[in-house]
């Protein structure tokens, strides 16, 4: 984590007054920023720059009326171990592919708040620091693989089905491990674990928080649910105001102590991109990404796993889960990864009927129906999941999935935008 000691030292180019001030007041309001300077475009900027070697360099889309592309991967040339941010001016997925080609790291769409720029330069300043740890010598990197932990569900679209594939899918985990499965309920508002499972939990995670640096076995014994099949459970708080005060710290801390006491932990993320459900993302070892065959869901999965990859996210660390597949009317399979460019790794196919009576008798259809083609799907994926290794680094953490300081923690809203 940057200090006071330490700043991340962080240079500007633009030359709207308004824009300047405002990316000043956010940099000076907070110690671990140091603010070098704003430039404008000049024969003299790259020599200026040099000068005061910045870590992050924030440049406006146009500068001296002008789009600021070539300028991008110059810097970029000029200066490798940089970070480039883009600031534009709206949500234009074409422009933000056009910086990002040209050699920025990230972006943020005015207008945007000090915490959001705040976010972003932590982020990249923090992806920063990882490529330059692992170029200083990839030998002494020294690396082991050990099975997949946690498990995040999540989609950018609501109504794919986030919470019944993590539930199924956890219920899945247990039945064929036998081992300690908690699923944990990310979604902060309106979660409904407790109605797929036909659990009523007389407490939350919200009464762990208050423990979260000293969380214990009977603890969380004391505050997890137990469904009737044996699997664990942890549910989001029913209290909204609660709900409200939870920090990314908190929510962090609560995982990483909670986490060492299973074997597996399934997240159920939802579809709310906050700093929260980042913060659950950043720290798992693989994201299920959801989606439904139809182009909206398909639009926003596609913008999701763009901006993935300015945000370290290693495409490994990603699985393509198509819900509902083969609907009447729905995209077919190969047009989906046609347009994704990703592959789909499982498919599970649609049952209405099925799953509507699963839902509203609180039984999953895992339980309540083995031999169904979701059931079969469901465990298919589960056999995938605890197959899978991924690589951990002889200093500790997950290589690249598990975040490390408070930066790797940031919002990943920061730099998401799906309209």
């Amino acid at each position: 984590m940057n200090t006071a000691d330490n700043p991340i030292r962080v240079a500007v180019i633009c030359d709207n007054e308004t824009l300047r001030q405002q990316i000043q007041s956010a940099l000076e309001s907070q110690s671990e920023f140091h603010y070098l300077d704003t430039f404008g475009v000049s024969e003299r900027l790259i020599r200026d720059l040099r000068a005061v070697y910045p870590e992050v360099i924030l440049t406006d889309f146009k500068v001296g009326g002008e789009p600021t592309l070539d300028l991008i991967d110059d810097l970029q040339l000029q200066f490798p171990e940089a970070r480039i941010v883009s600031i534009l001016p709206n949500q234009d997925p074409i422009l933000a592919q056009q910086v990002m080609l040209a050699g920025a790291q990230a972006f943020i769409v005015q207008p945007f708040t000090q915490i959001n720029l705040q976010s972003t330069v932590r982020r990249v300043h923090d992806l920063r620091i990882r490529h330059v740890t692992t170029r200083s010598g990839p030998e002494r990197l020294a690396e082991a693989t050990r099975p997949v932990k946690i498990i995040s569900v999540f989609s950018p679209r609501g109504g794919t089905g986030c919470s019944t594939v993590a539930t199924n899918l956890a219920l899945a985990m247990y039945a064929a491990t036998n081992k300690r499965v908690l699923l944990f309920e990310g979604k902060l508002f309106f979660g409904h674990l407790d109605v797929l499972l036909n659990i009523r939990a007389q407490n939350n995670l919200a009464d762990l928080l208050p423990h979260v640096s000293n969380i214990d076995e009977s603890l969380v014994r004391d505050v997890i649910s137990i469904h009737s099949s044996g699997l664990q459970v942890l549910t989001g708080p029913s209290n909204l105001q609660v709900a409200q005060g939870i920090r990314p710290d908190d929510f962090y801390s609560l995982l990483m102590g909670v986490q060492k006491l299973f074997d597996y932990v399934v997240i159920d993320v939802g579809s709310q991109l906050s700093d929260n459900s980042v913060t659950l993302m950043d720290s798992s070892d693989k994201i299920l990404l959801v989606i439904t065959p139809d182009l909206a869901a398909i639009r926003d999965a596609t913008r999701f796993l763009q901006l993935s990859r300015t945000l370290g996210y290693n495409q490994d660390k990603l699985m393509v889960i198509l819900n509902r597949a083969g609907i009447i009317g729905g995209v077919e399979s190969k047009e989906i990864e046609t347009v994704m460019r990703h592959s789909l790794d499982a498919q599970i196919p649609e049952d209405g009927p099925n799953s509507l009576r699963s839902l509203n008798r609180g039984i999953p259809i895992i339980m309540r129906d083995s031999r169904n083609p979701i059931s079969k799907a469901i465990r298919k994926l589960s056999d995938t999941i605890l197959s899978l290794q991924v690589m951990e680094s002889a200093y500790g953490g997950a290589s690249s999935l598990v975040p490390s300081d408070q930066s790797n923690r940031d919002a990943l809203m920061a730099s998401s935008h799906f309209g």
